[in-house]
């Protein structure tokens, strides 16, 4: 594991039991039948049915339990916290879905399984917390079937540069270009549980477009689709509300010209 990912592990082992029991994850609600992947993927990762899936990054496994449901035939799912493995297994045996289900403590950076699956799948805050994006790349092509579909839906890197002012008005914070030093997240809020301050501070690092790409087509992968939404898979803005989906939230009408939230691409292997 990267020393620099360490501070992550530690990170997300302490915040998982707290985003288990929040409201924004909804376990009950997943045990239930919720699906917890939005529209947009399942439409994009679709047909799953005989398909094998490896979610990189998967957190404690509501997503990829939720694409073995729609019909998947197998799913791994790969993340740097022994907690929210040990979660994600749970879950995956309360559900009577560990014969078909996965889960590896890994730094996705060096990860290498030595299979290959039909679909691979990130999402959602997942890259920012990796500190090579060409690592990054490299293990994506070295899973990804001959006609394997690699689909991402991630925080646009512009999004992730703004902020609201006090009087509504988006303004640019951050950078919005890559700096090989980290950002240390102290202090910040947790997203699932806003009223919480997490003590181990993650570190995080900014991704382009650009730098994502181009990672991507230096492993040897094409990316032969992009778009971009003026929405966000959580709060990540003041007054933002979700849809009725739960899946996305949205800025008010009267907050001002829409900004990119969100991105995703496809990619395949280069012919």
């Amino acid at each position: 594991m990267s020393d620099r990912h360490d501070a992550n592990r530690r990170h997300w082992d302490e915040v998982t039991a707290l985003h288990r029991d929040s409201a924004f994850y909804d376990v009950e609600g997943f045990l239930a039948g919720r699906c917890t992947v939005g529209p947009l993927e399942r439409e994009a990762l679709s047909p799953l049915l005989r398909k094998s899936l490896l979610h990189l990054q998967c957190h404690f496994g509501l997503d990829t339990l939720s694409l073995l449901r729609l019909g998947a035939s197998r799913v791994t799912g790969v993340d740097i916290s022994p907690a929210a493995i040990r979660e994600a297994e749970s879950l995956a045996e309360k559900l009577k879905l560990s014969a078909w289900a996965d889960f590896v403590e890994a730094d996705v950076a060096a990860l290498d399984l030595g299979s290959r699956f039909d679909r691979i799948f990130t999402s959602h805050g997942a890259i920012n917390w990796l500190s090579d994006i060409g690592a990054w790349g490299r293990v994506i092509a070295r899973h990804l079937a001959p006609d394997g579909l690699f689909y991402m839906m991630e925080a646009h890197p512009l999004g992730l540069a703004l902020d609201v002012d006090e009087t509504g008005r988006l303004y640019q914070r951050f950078d919005y270009f890559h700096k090989d030093e980290p950002v240390a997240l102290d202090g910040v809020p947790d997203y699932a549980v806003p009223d919480y301050v997490p003590r181990e501070a993650g570190l995080g690092w900014t991704w382009t477009i650009a730098d994502i790409m181009a990672a991507l087509e230096a492993a040897g992968l094409t990316v032969f689709e992009f778009r971009e939404y003026p929405f966000a898979a959580w709060a990540a803005l003041p007054g933002m509300v979700p849809d009725k989906s739960r899946a996305y939230w949205h800025r008010p009408a009267e907050a001002g010209p829409d900004t990119p939230l969100l991105f995703s691409l496809k990619a395949r292997h280069t012919a």
